[in-house]
Protein backbone atom coordinates (compact mmCIF):
# COMPACT_ATOMS: atom_id res chain seq x y z
CA UNK A 1 0.00 0.00 0.00
CA UNK A 2 1.51 3.09 -1.46
CA UNK A 3 -0.67 5.51 0.95
CA UNK A 4 -3.00 4.81 3.99
CA UNK A 5 -6.71 4.69 2.42
CA UNK A 6 -9.90 6.24 4.24
CA UNK A 7 -12.00 3.76 4.87
CA UNK A 8 -13.62 5.55 7.60
CA UNK A 9 -14.16 8.91 9.33
CA UNK A 10 -13.14 7.59 12.33
CA UNK A 11 -9.66 6.87 13.02
CA UNK A 12 -9.74 3.82 15.40
CA UNK A 13 -11.99 2.34 12.76
CA UNK A 14 -10.32 3.48 10.18
CA UNK A 15 -7.71 1.23 11.10
CA UNK A 16 -9.61 -1.75 12.56
CA UNK A 17 -10.65 -1.53 8.66
CA UNK A 18 -7.40 -1.89 7.22
CA UNK A 19 -5.84 -4.33 9.34
CA UNK A 20 -8.40 -6.37 8.31
CA UNK A 21 -7.60 -5.73 4.62
CA UNK A 22 -3.75 -6.50 5.25
CA UNK A 23 -4.64 -9.69 7.08
CA UNK A 24 -6.84 -10.55 4.18
CA UNK A 25 -3.92 -9.86 1.60
CA UNK A 26 -1.13 -11.71 3.35
CA UNK A 27 -3.30 -14.63 3.88
CA UNK A 28 -4.19 -14.63 -0.42
CA UNK A 29 -0.51 -13.74 -1.10
CA UNK A 30 0.97 -16.68 1.54
CA UNK A 31 -2.01 -19.05 2.59
CA UNK A 32 -1.29 -21.22 5.45
CA UNK A 33 1.97 -20.06 5.82
CA UNK A 34 0.33 -16.78 6.89
CA UNK A 35 -1.03 -17.47 10.41
CA UNK A 36 -2.41 -14.89 13.54
CA UNK A 37 -4.05 -15.16 16.06
CA UNK A 38 -7.06 -12.88 16.99
CA UNK A 39 -5.80 -9.11 18.02
CA UNK A 40 -8.29 -7.91 20.01
CA UNK A 41 -6.30 -7.30 22.65
CA UNK A 42 -4.30 -5.50 20.82
CA UNK A 43 -4.02 -1.63 20.08
CA UNK A 44 -5.23 -1.16 16.08
CA UNK A 45 -1.93 1.11 16.19
CA UNK A 46 0.02 -1.64 16.72
CA UNK A 47 -1.33 -3.91 15.08
CA UNK A 48 -1.60 -1.99 12.06
CA UNK A 49 2.21 -1.51 12.31
CA UNK A 50 2.84 -5.16 12.77
CA UNK A 51 1.07 -5.78 9.43
CA UNK A 52 2.61 -3.65 7.32
CA UNK A 53 6.12 -4.62 8.53
CA UNK A 54 5.16 -8.17 7.75
CA UNK A 55 4.37 -7.08 4.22
CA UNK A 56 7.47 -5.01 3.65
CA UNK A 57 9.48 -8.42 5.38
CA UNK A 58 7.80 -10.92 2.75
CA UNK A 59 8.01 -8.76 0.11
CA UNK A 60 11.32 -8.28 0.43
CA UNK A 61 12.09 -11.43 1.41
CA UNK A 62 9.64 -12.83 -2.17
CA UNK A 63 11.89 -10.55 -4.37
CA UNK A 64 15.27 -11.34 -3.24
CA UNK A 65 18.44 -12.92 -5.19
CA UNK A 66 20.02 -15.21 -4.48
CA UNK A 67 24.12 -15.78 -4.77
CA UNK A 68 26.47 -18.08 -2.93
CA UNK A 69 27.71 -17.44 0.38
CA UNK A 70 30.82 -17.20 -0.74
CA UNK A 71 29.58 -14.12 -3.00
CA UNK A 72 27.78 -12.22 -0.54
CA UNK A 73 31.34 -12.81 1.67
CA UNK A 74 32.91 -10.67 -0.85
CA UNK A 75 34.92 -13.82 -2.56
CA UNK A 76 37.57 -14.25 0.34
CA UNK A 77 41.09 -15.69 -0.16
CA UNK A 78 41.61 -18.87 0.70
CA UNK A 79 44.35 -21.23 0.56
CA UNK A 80 44.29 -25.30 0.32
CA UNK A 81 43.95 -27.20 4.00
CA UNK A 82 46.85 -29.28 2.69
CA UNK A 83 48.77 -26.04 2.42
CA UNK A 84 48.27 -25.04 5.90
CA UNK A 85 49.86 -25.12 9.55
CA UNK A 86 47.36 -25.54 12.76
CA UNK A 87 48.29 -21.69 13.77
CA UNK A 88 46.91 -20.77 10.09
CA UNK A 89 43.95 -22.92 10.37
CA UNK A 90 42.79 -21.31 13.42
CA UNK A 91 43.23 -17.83 12.40
CA UNK A 92 41.46 -18.25 9.62
CA UNK A 93 38.32 -19.91 11.09
CA UNK A 94 38.31 -16.73 12.93
CA UNK A 95 38.83 -14.38 9.87
CA UNK A 96 35.61 -16.30 8.72
CA UNK A 97 33.81 -16.34 11.58
CA UNK A 98 34.22 -12.36 11.73
CA UNK A 99 32.97 -12.10 8.10
CA UNK A 100 29.96 -14.28 8.33
CA UNK A 101 28.89 -12.11 11.53
CA UNK A 102 29.44 -9.11 9.21
CA UNK A 103 27.21 -10.24 6.75
CA UNK A 104 24.29 -11.65 8.56
CA UNK A 105 25.53 -15.54 8.69
CA UNK A 106 25.99 -17.37 11.02
CA UNK A 107 27.37 -21.03 12.20
CA UNK A 108 26.65 -22.87 14.83
CA UNK A 109 28.59 -25.74 16.06
CA UNK A 110 26.87 -27.70 18.91
CA UNK A 111 28.54 -31.08 19.44
CA UNK A 112 32.20 -29.68 19.14
CA UNK A 113 34.59 -29.25 19.53
CA UNK A 114 35.94 -30.43 16.52
CA UNK A 115 39.32 -30.31 14.48
CA UNK A 116 40.14 -26.82 12.98
CA UNK A 117 40.69 -28.84 9.87
CA UNK A 118 37.64 -30.08 9.67
CA UNK A 119 35.64 -26.97 10.26
CA UNK A 120 38.17 -25.22 7.60
CA UNK A 121 37.13 -27.97 4.79
CA UNK A 122 33.43 -27.71 5.38
CA UNK A 123 33.64 -23.69 5.29
CA UNK A 124 35.30 -23.62 1.96
CA UNK A 125 34.39 -26.80 0.73
CA UNK A 126 30.42 -27.43 1.43
CA UNK A 127 29.13 -24.06 3.35
CA UNK A 128 30.80 -21.49 0.43
CA UNK A 129 28.76 -23.12 -2.13
CA UNK A 130 25.05 -23.16 -0.23
CA UNK A 131 22.87 -20.53 -2.21
CA UNK A 132 21.65 -17.34 0.27
CA UNK A 133 20.05 -14.20 -0.49
CA UNK A 134 22.32 -12.10 -1.98
CA UNK A 135 21.32 -8.85 -0.19
CA UNK A 136 20.17 -9.81 3.80
CA UNK A 137 16.80 -9.33 4.25
CA UNK A 138 16.60 -6.50 7.08
CA UNK A 139 16.55 -7.85 10.34
CA UNK A 140 17.12 -11.99 9.14
CA UNK A 141 20.42 -13.76 9.66
CA UNK A 142 21.29 -16.90 7.67
CA UNK A 143 22.10 -19.88 10.12
CA UNK A 144 23.23 -22.95 10.02
CA UNK A 145 24.32 -25.66 11.97
CA UNK A 146 27.60 -27.43 11.21
CA UNK A 147 25.54 -31.14 12.46
CA UNK A 148 22.83 -30.49 9.95
CA UNK A 149 25.35 -31.16 7.64
CA UNK A 150 27.77 -33.85 9.74
CA UNK A 151 25.45 -35.45 12.33
CA UNK A 152 27.18 -36.52 15.77
CA UNK A 153 25.52 -39.50 16.25
CA UNK A 154 27.56 -40.25 19.66
CA UNK A 155 26.49 -36.74 20.83
CA UNK A 156 22.85 -37.31 20.32
CA UNK A 157 22.88 -40.35 21.56
CA UNK A 158 24.81 -39.15 24.68
CA UNK A 159 22.23 -36.10 24.96
CA UNK A 160 19.04 -38.53 24.58
CA UNK A 161 21.12 -40.58 27.78
CA UNK A 162 21.42 -37.88 29.85
CA UNK A 163 17.76 -36.58 29.23
CA UNK A 164 16.45 -40.04 29.64
CA UNK A 165 17.96 -40.22 33.26
CA UNK A 166 17.01 -36.58 34.38
CA UNK A 167 13.34 -37.50 33.87
CA UNK A 168 13.78 -40.99 35.23
CA UNK A 169 15.25 -39.52 38.72
CA UNK A 170 12.70 -37.18 38.66
CA UNK A 171 10.33 -39.54 37.88
CA UNK A 172 8.43 -37.36 35.39
CA UNK A 173 8.05 -38.08 31.84
CA UNK A 174 5.30 -36.70 29.73
CA UNK A 175 4.05 -37.57 25.79
CA UNK A 176 5.90 -34.33 24.57
CA UNK A 177 9.26 -36.03 25.95
CA UNK A 178 11.20 -36.56 22.90
CA UNK A 179 14.22 -39.03 24.15
CA UNK A 180 11.35 -41.94 23.69
CA UNK A 181 10.24 -42.97 20.92
CA UNK A 182 6.49 -42.93 19.64
CA UNK A 183 6.61 -46.91 19.15
CA UNK A 184 8.23 -48.92 21.40
CA UNK A 185 8.59 -52.75 21.71
CA UNK A 186 10.49 -54.90 24.84
CA UNK A 187 12.40 -57.63 24.23
CA UNK A 188 9.63 -60.14 24.60
CA UNK A 189 8.21 -58.82 21.24
CA UNK A 190 5.53 -56.69 22.82
CA UNK A 191 4.77 -53.43 20.74
CA UNK A 192 3.62 -50.33 22.56
CA UNK A 193 3.28 -46.69 22.45
CA UNK A 194 5.02 -43.81 24.02
CA UNK A 195 1.64 -43.65 26.47
CA UNK A 196 1.95 -47.46 27.02
CA UNK A 197 5.42 -47.19 28.66
CA UNK A 198 5.03 -43.70 30.17
CA UNK A 199 2.08 -45.45 32.13
CA UNK A 200 3.99 -48.30 32.76
CA UNK A 201 7.07 -46.04 34.47
CA UNK A 202 4.30 -44.01 36.39
CA UNK A 203 3.04 -47.40 37.99
CA UNK A 204 6.79 -47.91 39.45
CA UNK A 205 7.47 -44.29 40.18
CA UNK A 206 3.91 -44.21 42.34
CA UNK A 207 5.57 -46.43 44.18
CA UNK A 208 7.53 -44.29 45.95
CA UNK A 209 7.76 -41.02 47.30
CA UNK A 210 11.18 -40.15 45.58
CA UNK A 211 14.49 -40.73 43.83
CA UNK A 212 17.54 -39.34 45.44
CA UNK A 213 21.55 -40.12 45.66
CA UNK A 214 21.37 -40.75 41.96
CA UNK A 215 24.44 -41.21 39.61
CA UNK A 216 25.28 -43.03 36.57
CA UNK A 217 28.25 -43.46 33.65
CA UNK A 218 28.36 -44.00 30.07
CA UNK A 219 30.59 -46.92 29.73
CA UNK A 220 29.83 -47.55 26.09
CA UNK A 221 27.58 -46.10 23.23
CA UNK A 222 27.33 -48.06 19.77
CA UNK A 223 25.37 -47.42 16.82
CA UNK A 224 24.80 -48.71 13.27
CA UNK A 225 23.67 -46.59 10.10
CA UNK A 226 21.69 -48.02 7.18
CA UNK A 227 23.27 -45.00 4.26
CA UNK A 228 20.34 -46.11 1.70
CA UNK A 229 17.32 -45.51 4.47
CA UNK A 230 19.54 -43.09 6.54
CA UNK A 231 18.35 -45.07 9.67
CA UNK A 232 19.98 -46.79 12.04
CA UNK A 233 20.09 -48.73 15.48
CA UNK A 234 22.16 -47.95 18.91
CA UNK A 235 22.51 -48.33 22.39
CA UNK A 236 24.28 -46.83 25.39
CA UNK A 237 25.10 -48.33 28.48
CA UNK A 238 26.99 -48.24 31.73
CA UNK A 239 26.25 -48.31 35.78
CA UNK A 240 23.99 -46.66 38.21
CA UNK A 241 22.49 -45.92 41.47
CA UNK A 242 19.49 -44.61 42.83
CA UNK A 243 17.75 -44.61 46.30
CA UNK A 244 14.29 -45.07 45.97
CA UNK A 245 12.09 -43.49 48.96
CA UNK A 246 9.08 -45.40 49.84
CA UNK A 247 5.89 -43.95 51.89
CA UNK A 248 7.08 -45.71 55.51
CA UNK A 249 10.54 -44.29 54.70
CA UNK A 250 11.98 -47.29 53.94
CA UNK A 251 14.45 -47.09 51.33
CA UNK A 252 15.15 -49.72 48.33
CA UNK A 253 18.91 -49.41 46.85
CA UNK A 254 19.09 -50.19 43.10
CA UNK A 255 22.11 -49.84 41.48
CA UNK A 256 23.46 -51.99 38.27
CA UNK A 257 23.73 -52.04 34.90
CA UNK A 258 21.45 -50.14 32.46
CA UNK A 259 21.26 -50.15 28.36
CA UNK A 260 19.00 -48.02 26.56
CA UNK A 261 18.23 -49.34 22.99
CA UNK A 262 17.27 -46.86 20.34
CA UNK A 263 16.81 -46.25 16.66
CA UNK A 264 17.29 -43.36 14.38
CA UNK A 265 14.37 -42.19 12.55
CA UNK A 266 14.11 -38.70 10.63
CA UNK A 267 17.65 -38.04 11.78
CA UNK A 268 16.64 -38.24 15.30
CA UNK A 269 17.72 -41.04 17.99
CA UNK A 270 15.28 -42.02 19.98
CA UNK A 271 14.65 -44.23 22.98
CA UNK A 272 12.32 -47.82 21.79
CA UNK A 273 13.63 -49.91 24.85
CA UNK A 274 15.69 -50.19 28.05
CA UNK A 275 16.97 -51.75 30.73
CA UNK A 276 16.90 -50.50 34.40
CA UNK A 277 17.90 -51.79 37.78
CA UNK A 278 14.44 -52.10 39.67
CA UNK A 279 12.29 -51.82 36.63
CA UNK A 280 10.31 -54.64 35.26
CA UNK A 281 8.24 -54.83 32.05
Amino acid sequence: MEQDENFSDDLQENLRIENEFLKIKLKAQYGDAFHMENGADMPPEIENQFLKSMMAFEDEYANAEYTTVYERLGQPGYKPVSEMNNEELTAAIKSFTKLMVNNDIGLDICDGPYPDELIYRFITEELFAIKVEKKPVAGMVSHFIYEEFHPNHKADITKRTHTFFKNWFNRHFTEYCTELSWHCITADGLQMTREDIISRMNVFFEAFLQFKDDGYNIDNISYELQEETQRGMGFAEGVLKYDAVMENGEIIEYNGPYKLYLQLEDNWWSIFYFVMPGFKW
